[in-house]
C-alpha cells in the first residue's frame, strides 16, 4: 500500500494546485472514500481549512460554500425557505451522523445513482461554482454531463434562486437509513387553481436522472380539477437497472404511483 500523504492547504489556490498532482484527491466529508480503493491514491487534500462554509443571500439568490454539510443546509434553509425542494430532499437523507459529514461539494462531485441532492439541484436550475483549471460558473446539468469540468477543478460553491413553488420529495427506500432506489422531486407553480409551470425529475434511473417533460407539458396551464392522475402514472416512462433492489418494471410502476400521489398532494394543499 502507498504511503498516503495528507495536504492541508489554507487557500483555494493552494488546494487547486495540489489536486493537479497525480492520484491526489480532495477530501471534504470523506464519505465517498469509503467506496474507493485507497491503495491507488497517493495523497489527500484536506479542505477543512478553506473558507467554504459560507452562506450568501442577496435579493432572491442564495449561495452556499461547498463545505456546508447536509445538516448545515437543512438548518439554514429552515430559516429562509421551509418549502424549498433542497431542504425537503436532504432532511430525510441518510442518518444524522452522515448528514453531519456529507458536504454538498463532495456529494455533487461524486453524484452516485442514489444521490438525494442531484434532483433538487436540477429543478432549482443550480449553478456550480468551480475553481482551478475550469474556473467559472456552470449549470448543474453541464457539470454532470461534462467530465472534463471535473478535471483539476474544485467545487467551491452552489447558487440558485429562491422561489414560491409548491414542492414534493419522495425517496424510495427499504429502511429509514437506506440509500434510495430512486428519488422523485416535484415543483409546482399554482395560481387560481391552475398549474402555471412544473418541474419534475426522477433520479436513480439508468440515465442517472430523467426530466419528466411529457408530464410537465401535460400539467402546464391545466386546471387542477381536471388532472387525470391515473394518466400521470402511465406517463412515467423511465428505465431502472435490474441490479438495484428490485425488478425494474416494478420500480417504474411504483415511481408512477408515487409521482401521481405527490402531485395530488400538492394540488389539494393549494
Amino acid at each position: 500500500m502507498n504511503n498516503l500523504k495528507w495536504y492541508f492547504p489554507k487557500t483555494i489556490k493552494e488546494a487547486t494546485d495540489l489536486i493537479t498532482k497525480e492520484k491526489v484527491l480532495p477530501h471534504a466529508g470523506g464519505t465517498a472514500l469509503l467506496l474507493r480503493n485507497l491503495e491507488k491514491i497517493n495523497g489527500l487534500v484536506n479542505l477543512s481549512d478553506l473558507p467554504l462554509y459560507y452562506t450568501k443571500k442577496e435579493d432572491n439568490t442564495i449561495e452556499f460554500g461547498s463545505m456546508n454539510t447536509y445538516a448545515d443546509i437543512i438548518s439554514k434553509l429552515k430559516k429562509i425557505d421551509t418549502e424549498n425542494i433542497l431542504l425537503k430532499s436532504l432532511q430525510n437523507s441518510a442518518d444524522t451522523p452522515l448528514r453531519n459529514r456529507i458536504t454538498i461539494g463532495g456529494s455533487i462531485a461524486f453524484a452516485p445513482p442514489w444521490s438525494d441532492i442531484i434532483g433538487a439541484l436540477i429543478v432549482l436550475d443550480t449553478k456550480i461554482i468551480l475553481s482551478g483549471k475550469n474556473e467559472g460558473v456552470f449549470p448543474i446539468e453541464e457539470y454532470l454531463k461534462n467530465n472534463k469540468l471535473k478535471q483539476d477543478s474544485l467545487i467551491t460553491g452552489i447558487r440558485f434562486n429562491l422561489s414560491k413553488w409548491k414542492t414534493f420529495s419522495y425517496r424510495n427506500i427499504r429502511t429509514k437509513k437506506d440509500m434510495p432506489a430512486f428519488h422523485i422531486v416535484v415543483m409546482l407553480q399554482i395560481e387560481n387553481d391552475i398549474i402555471l409551470e412544473s418541474k419534475i425529475v426522477i433520479t436513480g434511473t439508468v440515465n442517472r436522472y430523467d426530466w419528466m417533460k411529457e408530464i410537465e407539458n401535460y400539467l402546464k396551464s391545466r386546471e387542477i380539477d381536471i388532472i387525470e392522475f391515473s394518466k400521470i402514472e402511465e406517463m412515467v416512462d423511465v428505465k431502472f437497472s435490474g441490479k438495484r433492489f428490485t425488478d425494474p418494471e416494478y420500480s417504474r410502476k411504483l415511481a408512477g404511483i408515487e409521482l401521481s400521489r405527490g402531485i395530488k398532494k400538492l394540488v389539494r394543499e393549494s
